[in-house]
């Protein structure tokens, strides 16, 4: 009887417990990569660039790394509040050429430091997101907590990368941020993000 009621469990919350974990880690100038042949990640994102003028300097270096052993590679932007939508692309699109890339591009959008209005901060991404889909073809997915995410941002088009470690995921979303940790080949903890979508929901298209 137990196992009966195990299975149907199982069928109606559409849990695969022969799924494997698919994860990813995502990196910045503040993590240093000791062996990139020990890395096991299936996607890594890369942060490239933030604000109006600021670019990561390791993310060229880094992208050859992803690409010469086949791994996955994305890049994120680090939105602030302190310039436009069309200042923070141009930076962004310099640094990052569709070429480059595998995953769509992220928004990484955690804090409101100047306190602007929710209209005006929702204005800012959208922007950003539509100069996004007219030069990569896709629509950038969002990184943030759940909260600032349903303050902000419900309702768009946007899919959602939550960041809110050892924590329960309610909102949809292709990614969460599950905990930080140490793994092979990085020196220290690193964000270690879990796949919550099929791989392929993640990639960008090179037509």
């Amino acid at each position: 009887m137990k196992t009966i009621i195990f299975t149907i469990v199982l069928l109606f919350t559409n849990i695969n417990i022969f799924a494997k974990e698919i994860y990813g880690i995502d990196l910045s100038h503040h993590n240093k990569v000791s062996n990139w042949n020990k890395i096991e990640a299936s996607f890594v994102y890369l942060k490239s660039t933030e604000g109006a003028s600021f670019k990561d300097p390791t993310f060229k270096y880094r992208i050859k790394q992803c690409k010469k052993r086949k791994i996955l590679v994305g890049a994120y932007h680090y939105m602030t509040t302190s310039s436009s939508a069309e200042e923070q692309f141009n930076n962004f699109k310099k640094v990052v050429k569709k070429s480059d890339i595998d995953l769509i591009p992220v928004i990484d959008i955690e804090i409101n430091k100047n306190h602007i209005s929710v209209a005006k901060l929702r204005k800012l991404v959208t922007t950003f997101s539509k100069l996004c889909e007219k030069e990569y073809g896709v629509t950038p997915i969002i990184y943030s907590s759940q909260r600032f995410f349903m303050v902000y941002f419900i309702g768009l088009s946007n899919d959602f990368w939550c960041g809110d470690i050892n924590s329960r995921v309610y909102l949809p979303h292709v990614i969460h941020q599950k905990t930080i940790k140490h793994i092979p080949g990085v020196v220290g903890k690193v964000d270690y993000n879990i796949l919550n979508c099929k791989i392929r929901e993640i990639k960008i298209s090179k037509k």
